[in-house]
């Protein structure tokens, strides 16, 4: 907003304004920003949340590598300086995204597994629960999963961090099926890790597959012939 100096009712004491001259109101000179809570902490901890649905959202609609800061600054209502106050780039939105999303769908694929059953059986039971979430998930996990390959060495680590209980889950299987004589005689960590990194490398390949849903079954049927073959005793 910009005032002559006769709109300035209250010059500070001593400061002449000369006729004519225009005085800049704290709007444009630099005020304070619109706060959304009722208070500063509850008011990043909003904003921060309302960056990281409007992402899920863009990333979503029109694809990770085509979505820019701009984009989502805009969506949400706010500058990119703003969005950096909260983010460093747009590869942490995605990874905080995944640390705040992943571990509560990691832990639907191990609800209600079968008890009473042996290691091979366990171990497809989560290939196959994992494989069918990627094919038919159209939301964050099948995001991640397209596009780890195009993500930095670091942030591929933090997704991988996230994917922590999967690959523990699946080392433990292996050790017991190890250790029992259902596998053959690996380096149970070794082996588990292997397993993990081909359901992995299956989930990427599912996710750049536009007849994912249709080929999950062959893809998941030719993964666990792989491992169980390569496990065997």
């Amino acid at each position: 907003m910009v005032v002559s100096a006769g709109d300035v009712s209250a010059p500070r004491s001593g400061v002449t304004v000369p006729p004519g001259s225009v005085v800049r109101s704290w709007a444009t000179l630099g005020s304070m920003p619109r706060i959304r809570a009722a208070n500063i902490v509850e008011h990043k901890r909003r904003m921060r949340q309302e960056i990281l649905d409007a992402s899920a959202a863009l990333f979503c609609a029109q694809g990770y590598a085509d979505t820019s800061l701009g984009d989502i600054a805009a969506r949400v209502g706010i500058g990119r300086t703003t969005l950096y106050e909260y983010f460093a780039d747009k590869q942490d939105i995605l990874v905080q995204m995944v640390e705040e999303t992943l571990p509560a769908l990691v832990d639907q694929i191990f609800e209600g597994m079968p008890g009473g059953v042996g290691c091979r059986e366990q171990l497809t039971e989560i290939i196959v629960r994992g494989l069918e979430f990627v094919s038919t998930d159209e939301q964050l996990g099948a995001l991640v999963m397209r596009e780890m390959p195009l993500l930095s060495v670091e942030t591929r680590r933090r997704v991988g961090r996230v994917h922590g209980r999967l690959e523990a889950e699946i080392i433990s299987v292996c050790r017991q099926g190890i250790e029992s004589g259902e596998f053959g005689a690996f380096d149970p960590e070794d082996a588990g890790r292997i397993v993990f990194t081909l359901m992995m490398s299956a989930s990427q390949n599912l996710t750049r597959d536009a007849q994912a849903k249709d080929r999950y079954g062959e893809m998941t049927e030719t993964l666990l012939r792989f491992i169980f073959e390569g496990l065997a005793t």
